[in-house]
């Protein structure tokens, strides 16, 4: 029978003699049909499948239990989180200007580059002042150059988009 260790930072759940001040429990678990039946009952049928009794809501009446094994159930909530951690890339910001240079432009859709092949998405985001605003579209020039710099590995999620005194344009990798 499994010990209650608080591994790599998993809930922490009472198993089978840590479960104690409930007359009635609902069991479930893997080929187990969903009843109401006492606790003495229910850490008898655990111990007859050499499995553990997983206490999995105190709150709810009556409280449920699960017959399973303590270690395999902390092995798999362990990979689930660590998958999730993996799905979830950070979006990167690079912030253009509209007097940028090019060699500036072109150092800007490096490091782009970099954070797109590496699976993270890029928002590009031009900031106009003053004068700037009364020439928007000539203004957008350096953001239009930014894109076609990166078409290579790039797409647009969606046509840049203005946004008060900015212009925005999310990149993602291209397929």
């Amino acid at each position: 029978m499994a010990k209650n260790k608080n591994v790599f930072n998993a809930p922490r759940f009472r198993v089978n003699d840590e479960i104690y001040g409930y007359k009635d429990v609902r069991i479930v678990g893997e080929g187990i049909e969903s009843k109401v039946i006492s606790l003495a009952e229910a850490r008898k049928m655990a111990e007859s499948m050499e499995l553990d009794l997983i206490e999995i809501n105190p709150n709810s009446s009556p409280a449920i239990v699960r017959i399973a094994s303590y270690e395999k159930m902390l092995y798999e909530l362990k990979k689930a989180a660590k998958k999730n951690k993996q799905t979830s890339k950070p979006l990167k910001e690079i912030q253009l200007s509209v007097n940028i240079t090019d060699h500036d432009l072109q150092t800007k859709a490096n490091n782009a580059r970099k954070f797109i092949e590496n699976g993270s998405k890029v928002k590009a985001t031009l900031t106009m002042k003053g004068r700037e605003l009364l020439r928007r579209e000539d203004s957008k020039r350096s953001i239009l150059e930014f894109i076609v710099m990166l078409e290579d590995v790039a797409t647009p999620e969606s046509q840049p988009r203005d946004d008060g005194n900015k212009t925005i344009v999310i990149l993602k990798k291209k397929g």
